[in-house]
């Protein structure tokens, strides 16, 4: 198991080179975006302008914190857009790297959730994790999994020990068998998590 701290997140550039985002993870350690298999990200989006494009990448998006943003989005570059209003936080909605992304924001800056995952070779299932008392997340053999904590603070617990996370910190757990950790609050607020389960298939 691996602690994952917002303050030692390091800090990459956008592809296109229009923005930043904060690295939770990604794999193969240290790829670069033509070379991943999957990455996790939370960027933080300033402006309106268009996204990076990724080709062969499947992506999945939500929304952390702000007031929301618009997705103008065209799945062929001379076909017609459609837009998707995203207002609530930690719902995920799903588009491919090598759309035609415009973003439009709401009411100023927002924070995102991002992943990716390179279509054919690897996948990612999230699930969003309420947890009001303690309740296990267990992992299952030959996946990876990143545990991120959109509000907190909570505890989490295992055969490794114990760990206090505040909103913003993530645990990854990538040994290759079954894992399982405990999560609880650590106070009268009910904890909010993003389980990101992601596997990748034998070359």
């Amino acid at each position: 198991m691996k602690l994952l701290r917002r303050e030692q997140y390091p800090e990459i550039q956008w592809k296109n080179g229009r923005g930043s985002a904060r690295l939770l993870a990604v794999s193969p350690p240290g790829a670069a975006f033509d070379a991943i298999d999957w990455q996790v990200s939370r960027p933080e989006i300033a402006r309106d302008g268009p996204f990076s494009t990724f080709p062969g990448i499947d992506r999945q998006f939500m929304l952390v914190d702000g007031k929301g943003l618009t997705l103008r989005l065209r799945t062929d570059p001379d076909g017609p857009a459609f837009e998707r209003s995203i207002t609530n936080p930690l719902e995920p909605f799903a588009f491919r790297g090598e759309w035609d992304v415009e973003c439009l924001l709401h009411e100023g800056p927002v924070q995102v959730f991002n992943v990716m995952t390179r279509r054919g070779r690897a996948g990612a299932r999230l699930e969003i994790v309420e947890a009001s008392a303690g309740r296990p997340v267990a992992k299952a053999a030959g996946e990876t999994l990143l545990v991120y904590v959109a509000r907190g603070p909570v505890a989490a617990w295992g055969r490794w020990g114990k760990a206090t996370l505040a909103a913003d910190d993530a645990i990854l757990i990538d040994e290759s068998g079954a894992a399982e950790i405990a999560i609880a609050p650590t106070d009268d607020r009910a904890g909010r998590l993003v389980a990101v389960r992601l596997h990748v298939e034998d070359a």
